[in-house]
């Protein structure tokens, strides 16, 4: 065709993916992922305990009680395949006006129409016959030029494919009261006393509402494009930065060689210019105690003489100068000598003490990872975020006060059940029992106070200075920074519809993360549902109730979960990636966990609340140390998590806030985007 309205089909929608070949009897799951039926049963039958998941997206298939049989038929599969078989391909107009046969008749005329319900090409004769046929004289044809040139595209997509399967009538009305496409003989039979609408109409007005939908949906795809994109930049350069840092360890190492061997040299240098000089030392001392030896021996010699053969009057003659003699050459003086000699001679080398390997780490230098700032968030939508490192070293941190008691007056709490900083650096109470809003200065006074008139669960303040409330039904609840609200957004595709939202998160690009029970959504910064996920159960990749939501630095999703007693952490695209935690009271468990934030090193720091702790995990969910214990600092059950711009971590639990500080804590005023 000219024009071909259907020339971005591709077999991407024509073939199932799991046996890959043209689809029989095409089946569309929840998820609108396509399959074979006969491939989705061959599935479910290799399922121990019957349970079936797209094969595509992994997403739980819940089964009609007639199992994959009841599964919505894709009609639209089979007529998107008719059409493109219709189209002859690679040739031009006047070639194809000759090379397409009647499919009619077996004379092997050329055709020149086409019947839309059909689906056969029509020479001129049979078109006549087609037309006088009382069956067929009121179906749809088009001639062979409009075909080709797309003027017909109309007519091939109004074509009807959708049949009812009791009665194999198309389907010309839908059902209201049971939410399914209808055929005439239906509406007078079962769905008689039932409220149905034609078929355009309901078309017209549905479409109207997914329409508005798409266009959240486009929005979604662009953040996910986006977002591959980035990843696929990281993931081009990352083996660049693999082998620069290689050369950069091989260079240092290289660098210390050579600087080891300089110093070795110079020591050696050192080493013989003390020899030679030492040498010297040595020899001078060596003749000078061989001429001491060499006087003591004739001063012994001569006076054994003296004594031996001299007589009495020689020997006085002599006496003074032999004593003389004597007392000089005496043992003491040599003695003297041979420790003064025995000192010259001492030689040693002192190598450092410790580990050389680690000394040489050292030297060498570490291999750091930064966080990449992906996905540039709109200016002020992103959550205030201290760069604060509390995992630094083994440091503990240091109760500075605790403020406020039970109560419903200023600076009196009732169940405090989070916290949050402000871009002023004010700490945000949500006073749940009290239905109030609590500002506090960092110091903990008492500032002003904001009426709810609901139960607040959580709060996250953003660089805007505006507030996400949550706690009200389905609803978030904006406020500016002095706590009037400003706008309301309703969270829409929740499971339990009687559950409130709890949790609230905003990641770096400005996407807002909220929990009602154990559905987590991704709402785009106007609040338009982009993503949903979360099963309920207790296996690895499912989610009980009571969700707190935190977001790192790489637009990970962080989730304590309150009844699973662990931790999960998911990756912007809401794919499960580690599960930490079980329930106890040893190091790296939990019992029943609330509140959950991050460090600018993305450490996880979680309020463990019923053993009345806080713990320290790694972004990768190790367990590093319990930073508050409730011997140490008076926690009664640890409820909510804030981390203040100077790098103080702020607690709250039944009643009151506690205020501490790590003496090693590292910060600067300004903030990191998360």
């Amino acid at each position: 065709m000219a024009s071909n309205a259907f020339n971005d089909i591709t077999d991407e929608f024509l073939v199932c993916q799991v046996c890959l070949e043209d689809f029989k009897q095409p089946k569309m799951l929840p998820c609108l992922h396509t399959f074979c039926q006969p491939c989705l049963e061959r599935l479910l039958a290799t399922e121990p305990v019957g349970k079936l998941d797209c094969p595509t997206c992994r997403q739980n298939v819940p089964l009609p009680r007639n199992g994959v049989q009841g599964l919505k038929s894709n009609f639209l599969v089979g007529k998107l395949r008719d059409i493109l078989q219709q189209q002859p391909k690679g040739e031009t107009s006047e070639a194809r006006e000759d090379g397409v046969g009647c499919t009619v008749c077996e004379v092997g005329n050329s055709a020149q129409f086409y019947c839309v319900e059909c689906t056969d090409y029509l020479c001129q004769t049979c078109n006549k016959v087609h037309s006088g046929l009382k069956v067929s004289r009121a179906h749809k044809v088009v001639s062979i030029q409009d075909l080709q040139s797309g003027k017909a595209a109309a007519e091939l997509r109004a074509r009807e494919t959708s049949k009812c399967e009791d009665h194999q009538e198309l389907n010309k009305f839908y059902c209201d009261t049971c939410h399914r496409v209808i055929c005439l003989h239906c509406v007078v039979t079962a769905h008689k006393d039932h409220q149905y609408v034609e078929i355009e109409k309901a078309a017209e007005r549905e479409g109207a509402k997914i329409k508005a939908k798409l266009a959240t949906v486009k929005n979604t795809a662009d953040v996910h494009e986006k977002w591959v994109q980035q990843l696929q930049s990281v993931k081009d350069g990352w083996s660049t930065q693999v082998q620069r840092a290689e050369e950069q360890i091989r260079k240092q190492v290289k660098t210390i060689i050579e600087a080891a061997k300089m110093v070795g040299d110079d020591r050696i240098g050192q080493l013989r210019a003390m020899n030679v000089a030492r040498e010297k030392q040595l020899e001078a001392a060596m003749e000078a105690a061989e001429m001491d030896l060499a006087s003591a021996r004739s001063c012994v010699q001569f006076t054994d003489n003296v004594l031996e053969y001299g007589s009495p009057a020689e020997v006085m003659s002599v006496a003074g100068e032999l004593t003389g003699r004597l007392e000089e050459t005496s043992d003491d003086k040599s003695a003297g000598k041979a420790e003064l000699t025995r000192h010259l001679m001492n030689l040693t080398f002192d190598p450092p003490t410790g580990n050389i390997e680690q000394e040489v780490s050292k030297l060498v230098g570490g291999i750091k990872q930064t966080a990449v700032p992906m996905l540039s968030p709109p200016p002020g939508t992103t959550q205030v975020r201290p760069n604060v490192v509390i995992s630094k070293g083994g440091a503990s941190l240091k109760l500075i006060k605790t403020v406020g008691e039970g109560g419903s007056g200023d600076g009196q709490f009732n169940f405090p059940s989070s916290l949050a900083v402000t871009a002023e650096g004010d700490i945000l109470v949500t006073d749940y029992h009290n239905k109030r809003l609590q500002f506090l200065v960092k110091n903990g006074f008492f500032k002003k106070k904001v009426d709810l008139g609901f139960k607040p669960q959580c709060v996250a303040a953003l660089k805007s200075g505006e507030l996400l409330v949550t706690g009200d039904g389905h609803r978030i609840h904006v406020l500016d920074k002095q706590g009037r609200e400003s706008r309301v957004i309703q969270v829409t595709g929740a499971a339990e519809t009687g559950e409130k939202t709890k949790g609230v998160a905003v990641d770096g690009s400005g996407r807002i993360i909220v929990t009602v029970e154990h559905n987590v959504f991704t709402l785009s910064p106007s609040g338009d549902v982009m993503l949903k996920f979360g099963d309920k159960g207790q296996g690895q990749q499912q989610l009980g109730s009571l969700l707190c939501v935190a977001a790192n630095s790489s637009n990970q999703i962080i989730i304590s979960d309150y009844h699973n007693n662990n931790l999960k952490i998911f990756d912007p695209a809401d794919r499960h990636l580690i599960t930490c935690g079980s329930r106890g009271s040893r190091p790296g468990q939990l019992t029943h966990p609330y509140c959950v934030i991050t460090d600018s090193e993305d450490n996880i720091i979680v309020a463990d609340r019923d053993n009345n702790r806080v713990s320290l995990f790694s972004r990768d969910g190790t367990f590093i140390r319990h930073v508050l214990k409730r011997r140490e600092h008076g926690l009664d059950y640890a409820i909510g998590l804030a981390l203040t711009h100077d790098g103080q971590l702020v607690v709250s639990d039944l009643h009151s806030i506690k205020i501490s500080l790590l003496s090693e804590t590292q910060n600067c005023p300004s903030f990191q985007n998360m």
